[in-house]
């Protein structure tokens, strides 16, 4: 089976080594195939775009694969608003049901307090972001409950007992580092058993 991955720096892994991302990991213990397609710094109109090019150069069965869709925060940086995500990542399931496709949204882990990239301060408001990614968050919650769209949740795994984000996984408050990617991938490898299970007994 392979896992399509679009999204952007949190999907491509920024800050870490190619054999600590989250897709590499996953890929070593699972035993599916991971192809990475995230871009740093892409927005959900971005993947869209990129995702349209590979539905049209795809090899294999529809049933052999998922789309797997993560992306939202960087359209929160630099627009304010999640609207432009929301409507981007819907259009985006949609057109892949169109196509017999199987898409899983990924909720990102939201972002933490921390020594955020100096060059993003001066166009970027991250405590007003912060809120606008948690509400982004439960909307996407809603979507898959509402459209029967599988979901991979990083948002507990990166809270303490006190609800508070583990900046410990952060590099910057925004990129997981190695052990975040750890945590992401152990995230995503409970999916994939959930799913094996499901193809046993239909």
């Amino acid at each position: 089976m392979e896992l399509i991955c679009l999204g952007d720096s949190i999907t491509y892994g920024y800050g870490v080594k190619r054999r600590q991302r989250w897709t590499d990991l996953v890929e070593k213990q699972s035993g599916w195939k991971l192809s990475n397609y995230g871009v740093c710094g892409d927005t959900c109109g971005g993947m869209l775009v990129r995702m349209r090019e590979l539905l049209q150069n795809l090899p294999g069965k529809k049933e052999e694969r998922y789309f797997f869709l993560m992306g939202g925060c960087n359209d929160i940086f630099f627009s304010g608003s999640s609207a432009g995500a929301k409507e981007n990542m819907a259009a985006m399931v949609h057109q892949l049901f169109s196509c017999g496709e199987a898409p899983i949204i990924g909720i990102c882990p939201g972002i933490a307090e921390g020594n955020y990239p100096v060059s993003w301060m001066s166009a970027v408001d991250f405590p007003g972001a912060r809120k606008t990614i948690d509400e982004y968050g439960a909307w996407q919650e809603r979507f898959c409950n509402a459209f029967g769209v599988r979901c991979a949740d990083f948002r507990a795994d990166f809270l303490d007992s006190f609800g508070n984000r583990r900046g410990e996984l952060y590099l910057d408050g925004l990129h997981p580092n190695p052990d975040g990617h750890r945590v992401m991938a152990d995230r995503i490898l409970k999916v994939i058993s959930v799913m094996e299970r499901e193809q046993m007994n239909p």
